[in-house]
């Protein structure tokens, strides 16, 4: 999340004009920004939740790749999406 939120501040403030010049820039692909930067779409109480498990994290129990399949989803169903990710932790 802090990645995240890091790149999207680089985009923001215009230190790079496109994801496409930021991944130049980090040596990452597009794709990896772009998956990066999806995070984002998690509601506020989810990065919340998130945040709150702590950086970093003691284990890989939250990891970019498990939170895609629910960025998509309704808020209700996002909070209740992690806290069962977290739970299997």
């Amino acid at each position: 999340m802090i990645l995240a939120q890091d790149w999207q501040q680089a985009l923001a403030n215009e230190c790079h004009v496109s994801p496409a010049a930021l991944a130049r820039h980090l040596g990452v692909s597009r794709a990896r920004v772009t998956q990066v930067l999806r995070l984002l779409r998690l509601t506020p109480k989810v990065r919340k939740t998130i945040a709150a498990l702590g950086d970093p994290l003691p284990a890989p129990v939250v990891t970019e790749r498990r939170l895609r399949p629910i960025i998509d989803l309704p808020a209700h169903q996002q909070l209740e999406e992690i806290q069962a990710i977290i739970a299997k932790g």
